[in-house]
């Protein structure tokens, strides 16, 4: 029988719960992002309240625009995760599509992509998905794509073997 494509293998039902893995996924992802954010932030803070002004006032004023830099730094990322998770909850993944768009799973002959928001790989079991955001140059060129099509991204034809 050889190596069939993993779609061919499984029914819309399996689909659809590998579906719903990789948004889980995708929302466990986040949240670490948003908890590492706020820990760090945190952390920040009670450094810089604690760093006691010493008689070397510059090395004082220097550790505390290091420890606001790094809050600065944490907050947008906090922010950014927090934007992740407002998409992604507004992403229907229990649907199928015929045509790639937000909450699709589209397997092309170089690699299976859920378009949802860019949370890299993810694994489930031993079958790697890549998380990637419809705004991302690989979401983009497959955004509208059906099984079939085909299209070039940095110069290498991916051809479009299913969406769901």
């Amino acid at each position: 029988m050889g190596d069939l494509p993993i779609f061919t293998k499984q029914s819309n039902s399996q689909l659809l719960n590998i579906k719903q893995q990789l948004h889980q996924l995708c929302a466990e992802q986040i949240q670490q992002r948003i908890a590492d954010a706020e820990t760090a932030i945190a952390e920040a803070r009670k450094a810089s309240e604690n760093d006691t002004k010493s008689s070397a006032g510059d090395k004082y004023e220097t550790g505390r625009a290091m420890m606001q830099q790094e809050i600065d730094l944490n907050s947008r990322q906090l922010l950014e995760a927090r934007k992740m998770q407002a998409q992604l909850q507004q992403i229907n993944f229990d649907t199928n599509h015929q045509f790639a768009q937000a909450g699709s799973l589209a397997e092309t002959d170089h690699g299976d992509f859920y378009l949802a928001v860019s949370a890299g790989a993810l694994l489930i079991g031993t079958k790697r998905y890549y998380a990637v955001s419809v705004a991302s140059p690989i979401g983009l060129a497959l955004k509208g794509k059906k099984a079939g099509d085909s299209f070039t991204l940095n110069g290498k034809v991916f051809q479009v073997l299913k969406v769901l």
